[in-house]
């Protein structure tokens, strides 16, 4: 399970950066803007959370196998 923890701080982590390389390009106060602002906040939760779950090694299904 640890592998899809990880596929999840992988991507949230490039897709971070992506938006983070975009700041530049982006105006203050237009719907993009507040897109952006909104999607990296999901993004950080994701990266996380993800992280928190690797470092507990966390296996939500163990129980059930």
């Amino acid at each position: 399970m640890t592998t899809v923890w990880r596929a999840f701080l992988t991507a949230s982590a490039v897709l971070m950066g992506f938006l983070i390389l975009a700041i530049p390009f982006v105006e203050r106060g237009t719907g993009t803007f507040v897109i952006s602002v909104v999607s990296f906040a999901m993004l950080a939760v994701v990266f996380v959370a993800s992280a928190a779950f690797i470092r507990a090694d966390w296996d939500p299904f163990e129980n059930l196998l």
